[in-house]
């Protein structure tokens, strides 16, 4: 076997281990031993460790596969397989994903199973399939579920930002929020890393260098922020800017605290978060501990278990929580 065909035979099965979840560099280079037999590396760690920087280029480079590292967990994560490794589905088939996104999404127990694997399978989809997923070209007929984002994503939009996503660039645009009382435009300047469908919508994650209000001044207070694709403006503001970033932002990681009570307690407890334990406590009821990137994406989730979830921290869910519960409050005036 040449060195040039066992190379690319090591770069598949770094891939396939990928394609199953985030792993570390010994992770990877123990499958790869396993799929390819002993010699697939050098028993020389110097002479290994180069072999395996060299696939990891091999894989970016000839095959477009993209991956990050994190240096908190020490590991490779699959953000797009590339064009060669991608799955095609029928329209039908689209539509039969973006129907049940929506109808999974938010669940608590073994049904958010669902939505972890459809997030797989999106994942895995060309780019046209998944803004299809959230584009009124795609007709879904959800009838007691609502129709989200009638109006879609323009394709300039999700060209744009899925290059500066891909491409480690710069990204500027005006973006409008609900939130903005006045429904005027704000400028952004922003370093992606991530675009997530959840929820049933696309969300894109950036770290905020700058923005700019309607009155001109502008804020340069660093934040990590979700950007809903379809509130991004096509306009002549849009932009992926040439210079590429040398050093990608790493995406928070929160801790998130809390107790599940009975009855729910005595189910399985479903690994929402990164890095999870659960212990068992005399009362009955499981002490959860885990990471996130997002606190209101943590919120949704815990909010979901109703008056069975305890939220014990870290600071910025439980901060979050408190917010949301205060707010709740204040719509039922009734309730002590």
């Amino acid at each position: 076997m040449s060195n040039d065909w066992r190379a690319f035979r090591r770069c598949l099965a770094i891939l396939h281990r990928l394609i199953k979840g985030p792993a570390t560099s010994q992770e990877l280079i123990t499958h790869v031993i396993d799929v390819e037999g002993p010699d697939a590396y050098s028993t020389s760690l110097s002479a290994r460790e180069k072999a395996f920087k060299r696939d990891r280029e091999s894989l970016r480079q000839r095959l477009g596969v993209e991956f990050e590292y994190s240096p908190s967990t020490r590991q490779y994560q699959l953000t797009d397989p590339g064009d060669f490794f991608h799955l095609d589905f029928s329209d039908a088939g689209i539509r039969a994903v973006a129907l049940l996104s929506e109808t999974f999404a938010g669940q608590v127990g073994e049904h958010s199973e669902i939505q972890t694997f459809l997030d797989e399978l999106i994942a895995r989809l060309p780019l046209d399939s998944r803004r299809l997923l959230e584009s009124a070209s795609l007709p879904v007929n959800l009838q007691m579920l609502q129709q989200v984002d009638e109006n879609g994503i323009p394709v300039r939009v999700w060209k744009t930002v899925w290059r500066a996503v891909k491409e480690h660039r710069r990204l500027c645009f005006q973006y409008i929020s609900p939130s903005y009382q006045d429904g005027l435009k704000r400028y952004h300047e922003v370093l992606p890393y991530r675009i997530q469908y959840q929820w049933g919508h696309w969300y894109l994650r950036a770290y905020r260098l700058l923005r700019r209000d309607v009155n001109g001044e502008v804020n340069r207070q660093g934040a990590h922020l979700r950007f809903r694709l379809s509130y991004i403006q096509d306009d002549e503001k849009l932009e992926a800017l040439p210079s590429l970033v040398s050093n990608p932002p790493q995406p928070p990681r929160y801790l998130v605290h809390y107790r599940i009570l009975p009855p729910l307690s005595r189910g399985i407890i479903s690994r929402h978060f990164a890095d999870m334990t659960v212990n068992l406590l005399p009362d009955g009821s499981m002490e959860v501990k885990g990471y996130c990137e997002d606190e209101w994406e943590a919120g949704r989730i815990l909010l979901s278990y109703g008056e069975y979830c305890v939220v014990l921290g870290g600071d910025e869910v439980k901060a979050w929580m408190d917010k949301t519960i205060r707010g709740m409050k204040k719509n039922y005036p009734n309730i002590s």
